[in-house]
């Protein structure tokens, strides 16, 4: 660390968002945005083979001087636990975490210091969570105060990059905001259960043109953290459908002629990637594709996922019948398209419409 999906077709989803500070204005259902302080954090990450991995967040918000314990939580694909760090950061502090090698750290005097074992998830990818805490002053390790209790003032901001150590191209984008650290958007707002009603839209170069493509899906529910923090952080969405999957979504393509066609439905765990299509440029790409060799995927346009569904509370209901919000656990979906064309990387952030 320096300073300074189990994805498969079937229905799927996507992905905006930051926070905000005493008076804010959210970007999206007043919860969450991409612009402004937050409470919590969450973003993606990549070290597989041929992947490197970088996240960036800074404390802006607050004139508390006495030290933030943020709690970093990393997830994996498959929704397990991979490993929490505590970092101290005092106002207008930053740090740079590399999760290769991982070690919590506090600050004393002028010198940061890493504490812990190191931690090396190479060969993993998901998502991490970041959530701010009143430290604990007695605490060796910056641990938080009250585990149950989040800071109550917005303050992290984030970002997060992936690049191809192969090609030299990198993607990134800010990091998804919650201003409360725990509230998040009425999903029923923006996944409706008409066929093509509302939804998320993520935006893509004509993938004929693409080198490297990588959609990051992060789907997310609200109390699902880990351990002592079980009650009070964002987590997972469990696996709850009966085919396995957390989210299952209808999807269309659009072109630039504004033409769609509908897409194989998509299933996800709470964390997968998947590459944009199924075409010769993306070939060496082993991931799953949102739009098949069988759909002519051949201008920009956007994917666009609507009608998402998650298991019901009970485990006894058909697929489909249970919509995004329809259970006591609140769910939301969030994507990020990463994409490059030869060395020139850049990333899109999934955005919503609501009825």
């Amino acid at each position: 660390m320096r300073k300074g999906i189990k994805f498969s077709f079937g229905t799927a989803l996507a992905g905006v968002a930051l926070a905000t500070c005493p008076v804010q204005a959210a970007e999206l259902g007043d919860t969450v945005t991409t612009l402004q302080p937050a409470v919590a954090l969450i973003m993606p990450f990549d070290v597989t083979d041929g992947k490197a991995s970088f996240q960036l967040v800074s404390r802006i918000g607050g004139e508390d001087s006495d030290p933030l314990a943020t709690h970093w939580s990393f997830w994996s694909e498959s929704c397990d636990h991979l490993a929490d760090v505590f970092i101290c950061l005092t106002p207008r502090d930053t740090v740079v975490v590399d999760p290769t090698a991982l070690q919590g750290q506090l600050q004393t005097g002028q010198d940061n210091i890493n504490t812990g074992p190191v931690i090396n998830l190479t060969g993993e990818k998901g998502f991490i969570t970041v959530t701010s805490f009143d430290a604990d002053t007695n605490s060796q390790t910056c641990e938080p105060e009250d585990p149950e209790a989040p800071s109550a003032t917005p303050a992290l901001i984030g970002s997060w990059v992936v690049a191809n150590t192969a090609t030299n191209a990198a993607f990134g984008n800010n990091a998804i905001g919650i201003v409360d650290g725990q509230t998040l958007p009425a999903g029923a707002d923006f996944f409706l259960t008409g066929p093509v009603s509302a939804g998320l839209f993520l935006q893509t170069f004509n993938p004929l043109d693409l080198q490297d493509s990588e959609v990051f899906f992060i789907g997310v529910a609200f109390p699902a953290g880990n351990a002592q923090f079980s009650e009070s952080e964002i987590g997972p969405i469990p696996a709850a459908l009966t085919n396995g999957a957390a989210v299952c979504c209808n999807g269309q393509y659009y072109d630039n002629v504004e033409s769609f066609v509908s897409l194989p439905d998509i299933c996800l765990t709470c964390s997968s990637t998947a590459k944009i299509a199924e075409n010769a440029s993306l070939a060496a790409i082993d991931l799953p594709a949102i739009i098949p060799a069988s759909i002519p995927a051949e201008t920009s346009g956007f994917v666009r996922l609507t009608n998402c569904q998650v298991g019901s509370d009970e485990g006894n209901v058909p697929i489909g019948d249970t919509t995004i919000n329809g259970i006591d656990l609140a769910t939301f979906l969030f994507a990020y398209h990463g994409q490059a064309v030869g060395p020139f990387g850049t990333s899109t952030l999934g955005r919503y419409t609501a009825e």
